[in-house]
């Protein structure tokens, strides 16, 4: 009797119950209960090694190709210590780290970390990113691209992030190329990827762009309008065609100070209706069309002088800080950071992310010319720290993180009687560089568990992930 004829006379009997003689069939002169058994142990064999019939319909999941290295076993439990109630500056960082070295979780730890997989899934590589919309329907499914894969041809298919990297490249090697490339993909952007791209457009901005602005000045999006809107008045150099400057001067008076030697002095009057906690929003909203040079010429004054006329007014600086830091203008910017060592955290309180156009290079400047900590107030409060970190992505400079472990505002995070949360811990390791990570463990190192726990983590994976080809392999302490 082979298998399927097993199957087919007598697991039928062994399911709908024994008290039929099956047995005694299949095992002449032998007892009716081994029989039995001899029929169910046959049974269950044959259905162990026969292969099950193919259905006449089923789904096949392709995952996409990934060339990114998963990430190394010992790494998996430390992760998902790590990530388990961290802050969002941690999983900011780990994720930064992952990209940096083009590394990605392990298959089998999607589902345990489909949090941070959802949020950070465009720095994660292709899997991550098909896992995140894997129950997206066929028809709006897409295909992944690494960053270092787009070309002229796929570049529309890859996340938003990736794009405008891809986009800031070609604009910076190929102004004219990357300004025809947006120019027929344009119709095909939602409103947010065509502000972040038409952002990078400003950089290497000539007249030759003039005709696609022009054609899109009537955007739907106000965000657009008004970026069209600046981006016109730039190439033009003519102020006077700059409603948004036009009201900013009607709000500024000029006037003469000093006893001896007579000097400009400008001052930013508010409106009456403006309340002392929407002050730093109406300035953001005022000078958002406004340029420094247009400024300037309108003062009739250079850049630095107008700095220099508004030293006593601290909401014009920080209008400069402003504009200095979305124009890349960071030597204007230290300079009102002199006047005004708060601008930074008058900046996190708008909640903007506006550094999307700045390479390594320029965060690195941005962050020197702006974060002072020898001249800071006596706190600088955690939403501050998690903005800076939100907008480099990265580590602080080296001398300004050295500033940072001696400043008044980290001492007294180490207090023991202030018993400051485990937060601040967190975002100052995230954002320390790996020349001084023995520093900030030597001071976390007396502090409560709960408080600094999860920094020693960070600091060890980070450790790990930087050295990961450097020494054989070795397992995480729990």
């Amino acid at each position: 009797m082979n298998a399927d004829e097993l199957k087919s006379r007598i697991l039928p009997v062994l399911l709908g119950g024994t008290r039929r003689d099956t047995g005694q069939n299949l095992a002449p002169g032998s007892d009716r209960e081994h029989s039995v058994l001899n029929a169910l142990s046959l049974a269950g064999q044959a259905m162990r090694f026969t292969r099950p019939s193919v259905p006449n319909e089923f789904a096949v999941e392709h995952w996409p190709h990934d060339e990114r290295t998963i990430l190394p076993d010992r790494f998996r439990p430390a992760i998902l210590r790590l990530l388990d109630r961290s802050t969002d500056d941690t999983s900011r960082a780990l994720a930064v780290a992952l990209d940096n070295r083009k590394l990605r979780p392990h298959p089998f730890d999607l589902p345990r970390l489909d949090g941070f997989v959802r949020r950070y899934a465009d720095r994660l590589g292709a899997t991550a990113q098909y896992w995140v919309q894997r129950e997206t329907p066929a028809q709006q499914a897409r295909t992944y691209f690494e960053a270092d894969e787009l070309t002229t041809e796929n570049w529309t298919e890859s996340s938003l992030r990736s794009r405008v990297q891809f986009f800031k490249i070609l604009r910076k090697r190929d102004p004219k190329a990357a300004q025809i490339l947006l120019e027929k993909s344009w119709s095909g952007e939602n409103p947010d990827s065509r502000v972040q791209l038409l952002s990078v457009l400003q950089f290497g901005l000539s007249p030759e762009d003039k005709p696609f602005l022009e054609s899109i000045q009537k955007d739907r999006a106000p965000r657009v309008r008004t970026l069209v809107q600046r981006m016109l008045a730039v190439i033009s150099g003519s102020p006077s065609e700059n409603p948004a400057l036009a009201a900013c001067m009607e709000r500024i008076q000029k006037s003469k100070a000093g006893l001896l030697k007579k000097r400009n002095a400008l001052k930013l009057e508010l409106p009456a209706t403006v309340k002392e906690h929407e002050v730093n929003r109406w300035i953001q909203e005022q000078f958002a069309d406004v340029t420094l040079d247009g400024l300037a010429l309108a003062c009739e004054m250079s850049e630095r002088q107008l700095v220099e006329a508004a030293e006593k007014d601290n909401n014009l600086l920080f209008a400069l800080a402003l504009m200095a830091s979305r124009e890349n203008r960071f030597d204007l910017l230290d300079a009102v950071t002199d006047e005004l060592p708060d601008a930074w955290g008058r900046m996190s309180e708008l909640m903007s992310d506006d550094n999307l156009g700045k390479d390594a290079g320029q965060l690195s400047a941005w962050v020197s010319a702006l974060v002072n900590p020898k001249r800071w107030l006596p706190e600088v409060p955690f939403p501050a720290w998690s903005w800076l970190h939100r907008q480099i992505e990265g580590m602080l400079p080296a001398d300004i993180m050295r500033d940072v472990l001696a400043s008044k505002t980290w001492k007294e995070q180490l207090d023991s009687d202030k018993k400051g949360g485990t937060e601040f811990v967190q975002v100052i390791c995230a954002l320390c560089p790996p020349e001084l990570r023995g520093s900030i463990r030597s001071q976390i190192e007396p502090l409560e568990a709960d408080r600094k726990d999860k920094g020693l983590m960070l600091l060890d994976i980070l450790d790990e992930l930087e050295t990961l080809n450097e020494k054989p392999e070795t397992a995480f302490a729990c």
